[in-house]
C-alpha cells in the first residue's frame, strides 16, 4: 500500500508541475513515465519485488547445476555395507581365467574388494571404515608355453595363483658308454619342486643333479618323477646304455730253439672285440687278429695286444720280455660237461679229461694262480689258489644250473709277468 500511494504522490506532483506550466499531461506521458519508474525499480535492490538480482542469482544456479550434470566422473567406488565379521579378500564368483595370448603377458582388470579393517595396512583409504576400494589386480598370467593361470578363491588365503606344473625333463651327461660309466644327472626342477629319481639298477636319489656310477653292463631305464607344492605330479624317462668291454688275451707259439728265420705266431685269445692292434716290441704294429712275425734279432720284446669292442671299448694285455723263458702259458676250455652222480671235488686226471668233466686250465710256468667263477648274475661259485684243482660244477654240495659263467684268473709267471685273464665257460647238461 505504501508504494501504491508514494506512486500516486509522484503522479499528483508531476500532474501539479505540468499545470503550472500549462501543459495538459496526456495518456502517452504518463505511459512513458511509469515505464521508465517501473526501469528503475527493476534495477534497484529490493527484496520484495522482483528485480534483476533475482534474475541473476537463478542464471548462476542454473549455470552450477549444468556444471556439476554434465562434468566427467572421478571413478570413486560406490559405497557398500562394511564386512563385519571376516578376514577375507573376496571378489565376486568363483574364478576367474583370461586367456594369454603372448609369453609373458599379465592381464590385469578393477577388482572391488573389501577389506577389513584388522587386514588393512597403515595409510590404506579403507583401514579405517572398512571401505570398498578399487585396485588394478593381475588376474591372469601365461608362462612360455601359453598356457592359463587363474586367480580363485581360496579360503584364508584370498587371491591365489595356480601356476601349471612343468614338465619333467632329464638331463644326462651322457646315454651310453662302457662299463663302469659314469653319468651326471640333471634336471629342470624348479623352487618348489621334490625330484624322486630311480635309476634304472635299484639305485635311487632325492637329489635335482647327482652323479652315478653303472658298473655292470646293460640297458637301464631311468625314471625322474617331479612333484610340486600342490602335490601334482609329472615324470620323465631316459634310457642310459652300458656297454661291456672287451677282454684282451693271447699266447705265443713258437719254435724251440728258435731259429733265424722262425716266426712268432699269435695266437688270439681276446672275447668281445672286433678289432685289434698289436705292438711287436721292436716298434712295428699289425691290425690283424691272429699275426705271425719274425724278429730280426734275439732281444727283450715287450709285445702288447689292444682290444676294441663294436661299440669302441677297450681292453690291453701286456706281455713283458717275450723270450725271457719260453714255453709259459695258461689256457681255459670254453666248455665241460660236469659229472651226474655228484661232485668230485675238482681233481683231474686223464680220466676225467676225457670225459671233460672238470673245468680247469692247460698252463705252463705258472707261478701263483687264483681262479674265480661267476654266474651271469654275479654270484661267486667257486674260487681256486691251487692250478690242480678245478670247478667240477658243483657249488655247496648241488649241481649248477646249466648255462654260461664268467671266469678271471690272476697269477704271475716263474719270470714274474703278471697273469690277469678273462672269459666265459658253459657248463654243458648232456
Amino acid at each position: 500500500m505504501r508504494d501504491e500511494e508514494r506512486d500516486n504522490g509522484l503522479e499528483s506532483l508531476f500532474r501539479n508541475k505540468l499545470e503550472e506550466n500549462e501543459l495538459v499531461a496526456g495518456s502517452d506521458l504518463t505511459g512513458r513515465l511509469m515505464q521508465r519508474l517501473g526501469r528503475r525499480e527493476f534495477f534497484r535492490l529490493n527484496p520484495a519485488r522482483f528485480n534483476i538480482w533475482y534474475v541473476t542469482a537463478a542464471a548462476a544456479g542454473l549455470m552450477v547445476a549444468g556444471i556439476l550434470l554434465f562434468s566427467p566422473s572421478r571413478g570413486e567406488a560406490e559405497p557398500v555395507t562394511p564386512l563385519q565379521d571376516t578376514s577375507q579378500v573376496s571378489i565376486s564368483g568363483e574364478e576367474i581365467v583370461t586367456e594369454a595370448m603372448s609369453a609373458q603377458t599379465i592381464i590385469s582388470e578393477p577388482v572391488s574388494v573389501q577389506v577389513h579393517p584388522a587386514d588393512s595396512e597403515a595409510g590404506d583409504p579403507a583401514n579405517e571404515k572398512g571401505q570398498a576400494i578399487v585396485r588394478h589386480e593381475p588376474i591372469a598370467t601365461n608362462d612360455k608355453k601359453g598356457e592359463t593361470i587363474a586367480l580363485n578363491r581360496d579360503g584364508a588365503q584370498g587371491l591365489s595363483v595356480s601356476a601349471p606344473l612343468s614338465e619333467a625333463s632329464i638331463e644326462p651327461s651322457v646315454t651310453s658308454g662302457c662299463v663302469p660309466l659314469h653319468v651326471k644327472f640333471s634336471c629342470n626342477a624348479g623352487e618348489g619342486y621334490t625330484a624322486s629319481w630311480s635309476l634304472g639298477d635299484g639305485g635311487t636319489s632325492s637329489e635335482p643333479g647327482h652323479d652315478y656310477i653303472y658298473d655292470i653292463p646293460g640297458t637301464y631305464r631311468v625314471t625322474l618323477t617331479l612333484t610340486d607344492e600342490r602335490r601334482r605330479v609329472s615324470t620323465a624317462t631316459e634310457i642310459i646304455e652300458v656297454w661291456d668291454n672287451p677282454r684282451a688275451a693271447f699266447e705265443v707259439r713258437q719254435n724251440d730253439p728258435l731259429g733265424d728265420n722262425d716266426r712268432v705266431t699269435f695266437v688270439n685269445l681276446s672275447t668281445g672285440a672286433v678289432n685289434y692292434l698289436w705292438d711287436f716290441g721292436d716298434g712295428t704294429f699289425s691290425a690283424l687278429a691272429d699275426p705271425s712275425y719274425r724278429y730280426e734279432r734275439m732281444g727283450r720284446y715287450d709285445v702288447s695286444l689292444v682290444a676294441y669292442s663294436a661299440n669302441g671299448c677297450v681292453d690291453s694285455v701286456t706281455v713283458n720280455d717275450l723270450f725271457t723263458d719260453r714255453g709259459m702259458y695258461l689256457r681255459f676250455p670254453n666248455a665241460f660237461i660236469p659229472n651226474r652222480g655228484g661232485p668230485t671235488g675238482g681233481y683231474y686226471n686223464h680220466q676225467t679229461d676225457e670225459y671233460n668233466q672238470v673245468f680247469h686250465p692247460v698252463a705252463s710256468g705258472v707261478d701263483s694262480y687264483n681262479l674265480k667263477i661267476y654266474s651271469k648274475s654275479g654270484l661267486l661259485v667257486f674260487e681256486s689258489d691251487d692250478i690242480a684243482v678245478g670247478w667240477d660244477g658243483y657249488n655247496k654240495g648241488r649241481l649248477c644250473t646249466p648255462g654260461v659263467y664268467v671266469w678271471k684268473v690272476r697269477g704271475t709267471y716263474r719270470n714274474g709277468q703278471s697273469i690277469i685273464m678273462a672269459g666265459d665257460v658253459t657248463l654243458v647238461n648232456y
